[in-house]
């Protein structure tokens, strides 16, 4: 008997858990049902109101927001990162001045130039922009990129780097520091005389050791890097800037120097070099040390001036590229064939002065412009008042 009362309690037991899944199923069932009832309501709801409705199978699975990504800034040795919007597009002739301005009749002495502000990419000024013509030892400023960016990418050299002098530096004339075969220099130092005393010797030294002794293939890089930046009617014979022995210059046009100056602006190790007056070469108490002077007086006489080449061989005239910077504005001029370095200079100082004024006037006609077009869409967006 006893056996089987247990019996029966189990048998109730099973019986009730039974009922119990089948009421939780129904009611499941029920709940699903009532959802989806409510889901279409809501979808039909918002066709009428002409919203658009989310799918509501999806919305339905919840997933966690997506964090957002890091921004990784890359680290630069030398290099910094250009806050100009613009960087290295193409430069707008729209508003340029051809040939002559009015109150600078020595434009006439000028045999091509440019100037160009690198924020809004305008060129305020241009005779014979695109046209080739010898650039002399402005040639360096392509030597010195290709040197920055092999800092920047090589781990096995650095401005600390020495460098023994070779026999073929000594041979070099020109504008020079005399390295001698038993002298050996920091890359840093080298590179200092090439930025302030446009040193022809240095320039090859260093052209010579980035290339391993294949001077060719070095010019062959800069050829390469002037195509990568889109610089008219650029050749380079080799990294000084002098004729080769065949007789033939470095090529250029002021369009693709100012592209260059641009590039070169990124590095301000660069412009420390570029605005140094003075400085020595080589150590104290050395007999072969020599005082450097630069070659670009501007930089004393001209406000902002900061950069960045000279130039002079028979065949270019005297030649410069000008970097310059007031009031947070960024302009570059190239120009070439004068004929004395006194009248290049003068000539680019009033250039700059004029080319300050005219930036501003064309800044605030483009205000001007905006603020024109947004009182017109004013008042169109005002609809008339019914009758």
């Amino acid at each position: 008997m006893k056996k089987v009362s247990i019996f029966i309690a189990i048998l109730a037991a099973i019986v009730l858990l039974h009922l119990l899944v089948i009421k939780l199923f129904f009611s499941d069932n029920k709940a699903n049902e009532k959802n989806k009832k409510a889901a279409t309501a809501e979808l039909k709801a918002g066709k009428k109101a002409g919203k658009p409705v989310e799918n509501t199978a999806a919305a339905a699975v919840k997933t966690e927001p997506r964090p957002e990504p890091v921004k990784v800034v890359p680290k630069f040795k030398f290099k910094t990162i250009s806050k100009n919007p613009n960087f290295g597009r193409y430069f707008t002739y729209r508003n340029a001045v051809w040939n002559k301005i009015n109150t600078i009749p020595e434009c006439i002495d000028a045999r091509s130039g440019i100037l160009v502000d690198l924020g809004t990419r305008n060129v305020l000024w241009a005779k014979k922009p695109r046209d080739p013509v010898p650039i002399a030892s402005m040639t360096k400023m392509m030597t010195l990129l290709l040197t920055f960016e092999d800092l920047e990418s090589r781990n096995d050299i650095s401005l600390s780097t020495p460098i023994k002098v070779t026999m073929a530096t000594q041979r070099i004339g020109g504008s020079q520091v005399y390295l001698d075969n038993r002298e050996t220099f920091p890359l840093g130092e080298l590179m200092k005389t090439v930025a302030i005393k446009s040193a022809n010797d240095s320039a090859y030294l260093i052209s010579e050791f980035l290339s391993n002794k294949d001077v060719p293939a070095f010019v062959a890089r800069m050829n390469r890097r002037a195509r990568a930046l889109h610089m008219p009617s650029t050749k380079f014979v080799n990294s000084c800037g002098l004729p080769n022995k065949d007789g033939h210059n470095s090529m250029s046009s002021p369009e693709g120097m100012a592209l260059l100056a641009e590039q070169l602006l990124l590095y301000p190790q660069l412009r420390k070099w570029t605005t140094t007056f003075h400085a020595y070469f080589r150590p104290e108490g050395d007999k072969a040390r020599q005082l450097l002077t630069n070659t670009n007086k501007l930089i004393k006489t001209c406000p902002g001036v900061d950069g960045m080449k000279t130039g002079y061989i028979r065949a270019a005239g005297y030649c410069i590229t000008v970097t310059c910077k007031r009031g947070g504005r960024r302009l570059v001029a190239v120009v070439t064939g004068f004929k004395t370095s006194k009248e290049r200079n003068d000539f680019v100082a009033k250039l700059l002065d004029w080319g300050y004024r005219r930036a501003a006037e064309l800044a605030a006609h483009d205000k001007n412009s905006v603020m024109t077009a947004l009182a017109n869409t004013k008042v169109k967006n005002v609809e008339s008042p019914k009758k």
